[in-house]
């Protein structure tokens, strides 16, 4: 919740002394609001967002109910319900140190030339032998795909792994925040489902891991159709 009303600070441009002084919390209390070690009650939530520009009365409500499920074990975050999900995607995920991808019928969204510009973050990716069986050979745009997947595989930034689907198809992320606490997230249609109760999804994981190609084939069979897609778009 900090790390929010920081983010809108930085891009109102205001300093904490100025947020400090037009919400009329302490400026102690707001510095350690922002960095996690304290809390705030809901009116002081509410006054300390209307500071920062959240004039919304929806956005705002919604601050404050995130702010009271801090210590919940399970997190919705839904396009059509929480004005603010955009926002607490781009926090959780500029607060993920690493991951565990497993994506077994789609090429993860982190991994898209549409996220060119934005680093990937750095882990494990598990992908489906199915995601690849779907490119569209005589496409420029699998051609860029499958190009760049090679690439990444062979930064030492991440790592590709191909992995089999018999057992799990519910695609899901394992996340590792800068902290040290973990979450696994879902992707379901327009909601992104968070849970802190990962032990069953690191069983998953191992199993998932065993079965997958190493790292190595994993590069030998993104290297080969990024050669051969190439061959048959440009002949």
């Amino acid at each position: 919740m900090g790390k929010l009303i920081q983010n809108r600070i930085i891009e109102t441009g205001r300093s904490q002394r100025e947020v400090s002084d037009a919400s009329g919390l302490d400026p102690a209390t707001l510095s350690r609001f922002l960095n996690g070690t304290r809390k705030l009650g809901d009116g002081d939530l509410s006054v300390l967002a209307w500071a920062v520009g959240y004039t919304s009365r929806d956005v705002r409500r919604a601050l404050v109910d995130i702010n009271r499920d801090h210590d919940e074990t399970e997190w919705w975050v839904s396009d059509t319900t929480t004005p603010l999900a955009d926002a607490i995607t781009t926090v959780i995920h500029g607060l993920t140190a690493t991951t565990t991808s497993f994506s077994p019928h789609t090429i993860p969204a982190d991994l898209t030339p549409q996220r060119r510009n934005t680093k990937p973050t750095a882990g494990q990716y598990f992908i489906g032998r199915a995601a690849l069986d779907r490119v569209k050979p005589d496409d420029q745009a699998t051609v860029d795909q499958v190009q760049l997947l090679y690439r990444l595989a062979g930064s030492g930034h991440l790592t590709i792994r191909l992995a089999e689907t018999n057992e799990y198809n519910h695609p899901f992320e394992l996340l590792v925040l800068g902290s040290g606490h973990k979450s696994v997230k879902f992707d379901i249609l327009d909601t992104a489902l968070y849970l802190d109760d990962i032990e069953r999804f690191q069983t998953a994981i191992q199993t998932i891991k065993h079965k997958a190609a190493s790292v190595d084939d994993s590069l030998a069979v993104l290297g080969n159709l990024a050669t051969h897609l190439a061959d048959r778009v440009s002949a």
